[in-house]
């Protein structure tokens, strides 16, 4: 139980407790010191990315050419991968591919569940869901309309508004499980047994929890999940992203993007497309061998973190800066923004304050990266691998002076960066 008052001897405890401490020596942290909280943009890199990626360079490209194929574990990358990172996500290892981005797996999943759907016409989302998400989702309706289809997508402005919104004409909704901006994480097995009712199916966006806190696909069973592996998962810039289908759902129709990696025999070079019967038939065209190699970095690390110890450290880490921004900040127009409860929040966690985006530059200058969000809001990723609870303090601490002592003002913060 947390003191009143937090001081720096109850983090340095709280830290020597932490079963999952020795996998901060599993990362490459920033030279300057800066305490990486963007681990909801973009998570830490593992130490041993450096020396994989100069091998496959060298052994892969330069001296096997294209007998790697044969030679190396090419073809296989995304369902080790996906296997490897499944029981972060209550998946089981078949169940889970890695490939491609996530909003072209967004695009596979949506069109795919519209065509095993089984009543409907409406997709139905949020409007404050990811952009990018919501971008997919109206592409998708527009060609089904430009093709004469009966269809329309509809947009709740909250968790219940789209509860209630559910009924006989909603054929699929797509939701983020974490809210990028607060934090606000979905009752996944309420809306999926809602949805059931009524015979629509649920595309997830689970990127925003991957890594960082417990998902369970499988045990609410979901029908459909994306995810990008760059956040918390620290599989790298432009990482390929994952894609989870129920096995109730696989095979039931052709994949909407019939490439040559997801056929029966990829190198029978056979006239005609033959889906494979698995969920490999998702993939599409050649695998980006090198982004693949890189995640592996990371991947190799996740086969050893046990899911319950990572959510509960979780939980520890952001009730810590939960109780630190009302001691530190409170009285300085930093206000909370994402649940206090752990079950009912995601991997990161947001203030707003009037100055957010010279205040994220100028905590940039003060060693603590986070990430801004228009119109006021400041994202800190926490990273259950490699944050500690002294970080949390020194963060907030930095917080509180760039605050107190109005640098935050000064000019030349005032222009934002992303």
């Amino acid at each position: 139980m947390l003191n009143e008052r937090i001081e720096l001897q109850e983090c340095l405890e709280l830290d020597a407790r932490d079963p999952l401490q020795d996998f901060r020596s599993k990362f490459a942290l920033a030279e300057t010191g800066a305490i990486h909280f963007d681990a909801n943009s973009m998570g830490a890199m593992p130490k041993e990315v450096p020396q994989r990626v100069a091998w496959m360079l060298n052994e892969g490209w330069r001296n096997l050419g294209r007998q790697g194929w044969a030679k190396l574990d090419w073809l296989d990358k995304p369902k080790m991968l996906g296997a490897g990172i499944a029981h972060l996500v209550g998946s089981e290892p078949e169940d889970l591919i890695v490939c491609d981005n996530t909003s072209i797996n967004l695009y596979k999943l949506l069109s795919y569940a519209w065509g095993i759907r089984q009543s409907g016409h409406v997709l139905l989302t949020e409007s404050k869901h990811f952009p990018t998400d919501i971008y997919i989702a109206e592409g998708w309706i527009k060609t089904l309309k430009e093709y004469g289809v009966d269809a329309e997508i509809k947009f709740a402005d909250s968790h219940q508004q789209l509860l209630d919104s559910l009924n006989k004409d909603v054929a699929v909704v797509n939701v983020s499980y974490v809210d990028y901006r607060t934090s606000l994480r979905w009752d996944m097995a309420n809306l999926m047994n809602k949805a059931k009712e009524v015979g629509a199916l649920v595309v997830w966006d689970i990127s925003h929890a991957a890594g960082a806190v417990k998902v369970d696909l499988m045990g609410n069973e979901a029908d459909f999940a994306v995810g990008c592996g760059y956040k918390y998962l620290c599989g790298g810039p432009g990482a390929p992203a994952y894609l989870f289908i129920h096995p109730k759902h696989q095979n039931k129709k052709w994949p909407s993007i019939a490439g040559w990696m997801g056929h029966f025999d990829v190198f029978a070079f056979a006239d005609r497309y033959q889906p494979n019967p698995r969920i490999i038939s998702q993939t599409t065209g050649s695998p980006v061998i090198i982004s693949n190699e890189i995640f592996a970095a990371a991947v190799d690390v996740w086969k050893k973190v046990s899911v319950e110890e990572m959510d509960s450290k979780h939980e520890s880490l952001t009730s810590l800066f939960h109780h630190l921004i009302l001691q530190e900040c409170g009285s300085l127009g930093a206000e909370m923004t994402s649940p206090a409860t752990h079950t009912n929040a995601g991997g990161h966690v947001s203030i707003r304050h009037q100055g957010a985006g010279p205040v994220s530059e100028a905590l940039l200058e003060h060693g603590v990266v986070s990430s801004f969000r228009k119109p006021d809001s400041i994202r800190f990723g926490i990273s259950p691998l490699y944050h500690s609870h002294q970080d949390i303090l020194n963060g907030v601490q930095r917080l509180r002076k760039v605050l107190s002592d109005e640098i935050w003002k000064e000019e030349r913060f005032q222009k934002v960066s992303v």
